[in-house]
């Protein structure tokens, strides 16, 4: 997930990387199988999430449209909300596009006041510098200001791209913890995991995914992780099935016992790009992926929550019905 008007980004070798994670894609197929054939509804707890888009707080909306939002998304079973907020600018500053948060979060609350909103945050690390001890101070600050005048229930960072071990990541969350207190929920944004060994500290690897142990690491810091499990860069939606399945599996072995809520990202985006293939990451490749590595032998259940959809702003009624029956167990009815 990259910020809402921001380009996505490639790694300095696709080929290379597309090559090797077929590689390991095809070859830990024919490792797992799955122990049960559960459905998806037997894994859903009706605590799913999703990310929503800078127009929900950058201008005004009607009461009636904000309550079709609010009941459109309980209907769903999402109570956990994203609202794309801010992003930190290369002068560090944060872009003022929230003015009606307050406005948005009390109307969404009178319909439906258990949602919890958070504001999400971007912070592009190609020019966030989060090893400044005055930058973090300051990322925490805003941070704090969202949930204390703004109304919301807490914040969702979204730093990209982060390294495996990168302490000033860790540093960020204690600082951000402290800012907020412990009434408000603080979540991130997460990468994908190393899906051959991840407890071993592969070479280079730290690059482009995240070990076992800083997933850990990062787990600890936080009450939510949020997976962006697509941009995987798989062209075959059987791939990519594959490809989530194995990121449930050692994602929820390395936080299984923590406290955390683990939501796995389902895409539903459009945009055509060589990390994402929306005929291989979409809404039915991403969620039969998730239920199979939830039926494998080796994965965690109790340690995932749910699913958290992105973006809602792309998502339609089709793709809605496909998370109705693979997710909700429901029967297919008009979404409003």
């Amino acid at each position: 997930m990259m910020l809402v008007k921001q380009k996505r980004r490639s790694l300095s070798n696709p080929r290379l990387w597309l090559v090797l994670m077929l590689l390991l894609i095809v070859g830990r197929a024919c490792i797992f199988r799955p122990a049960t054939n559960y459905p998806g509804a037997c894994f859903n707890q009706g605590v799913n999430a999703a990310w929503l888009g800078v127009k929900w707080v950058n201008g005004p909306h009607d009461s009636e449209e904000i309550a079709t939002l609010a009941d459109a998304l309980t209907k769903r079973q999402i109570r956990y909300v994203f609202v794309y907020a801010s992003y930190l600018k290369p002068g560090g500053q944060f872009n003022p596009t929230y003015s009606y948060a307050g406005q948005f979060i009390q109307t969404l609350k009178a319909t439906e006041p258990d949602l919890n909103v958070q504001a999400w945050i971007g912070l592009p690390l190609e020019h966030v510098n989060l090893g400044d001890s005055t930058m973090r101070g300051q990322i925490a600050e805003f941070c704090a200001s969202l949930v204390r005048e703004e109304g919301f229930d807490g914040i969702h960072l979204d730093p990209e791209p982060i390294s495996s071990n990168d302490s000033n990541v860790l540093v960020l969350l204690d600082e951000v913890r402290d800012a907020l207190g412990p009434e408000f929920t603080l979540s991130i944004a997460t990468r994908r995991i190393w899906p051959i060994f991840p407890s071993v500290q592969w070479p280079i690897v730290g690059r482009v995914a995240w070990y076992a142990n800083y997933y850990r690491e990062v787990a600890s810091r936080v009450d939510q992780v949020a997976v962006m499990t697509y941009d995987s860069a798989m062209p075959l939606a059987a791939l990519y099935r594959h490809w989530s399945r194995f990121q449930v599996i050692e994602i929820s072995q390395a936080v299984n016992g923590s406290d955390v809520d683990l939501f796995f990202g389902v895409p539903t985006s459009e945009e055509k790009t060589w990390t994402h293939w929306p005929t291989a990451e979409n809404m039915t490749s991403g969620l039969q992926g998730i239920v199979d590595g939830l039926n494998d032998a080796v994965a965690h259940p109790s340690a995932v929550t749910g699913v958290a959809i992105y973006p809602y702003w792309e998502t339609d009624e089709a793709e809605w019905a496909v998370y109705q029956r693979l997710w909700l167990g429901l029967e297919v009815t008009t979404s409003p």
